[in-house]
């Protein structure tokens, strides 16, 4: 019989694994034409409204240049602008383009199809049980 610290150690190896084959998999999802950073911006800046850098790098906790790559490939792609505060031109907001709203609902379909897919062997009981353990882990 294993020790629980072996079970640790088999259980933090499986959710690395499970976490990275998601991550993967999400990136064919999401056609290798959207990183998941680009992803959680436009999703930040569709459900909260524009941002200044520095927020978009704080909420996804990752550096300012992370986010400057970030923004630089969606301005290229026309799913965000940078736009100038008119009070205090120091100010740049970073807003989601039409375009931009368009791409990320696409993607959130695809997103939600692949989950329904991915989940569809499990029971409700089952999903249900991960949402509680996924809860209780972060309490912990």
């Amino acid at each position: 019989m294993k020790s629980r610290q072996e079970k640790m150690y088999e259980m933090e190896a499986l959710m690395r694994n499970v976490y990275k084959k998601i991550r993967l998999e999400m990136n064919n999802v999401y056609d290798n034409e959207l990183s998941r950073n680009e992803f959680f911006v436009l999703k930040i800046l569709y459900e909260h409204g524009s941002k200044k850098s520095t927020d978009l790098s704080k909420m996804l906790n990752v550096s300012a240049s992370h986010i400057t790559a970030i923004t630089d490939s969606l301005i290229e792609k026309h799913w965000i602008q940078r736009v100038r505060s008119v009070q205090d031109r120091r100010i740049v907001d970073i807003h989601i383009t039409d375009q931009g709203k368009v791409t990320l609902e696409l993607f959130e379909k695809k997103k939600t199809d692949f989950l329904l897919e991915k989940f569809n062997s499990f029971s409700e009981q089952d999903i249900e049980y991960f949402i509680y353990l996924f809860n209780k882990l972060l309490r912990v």
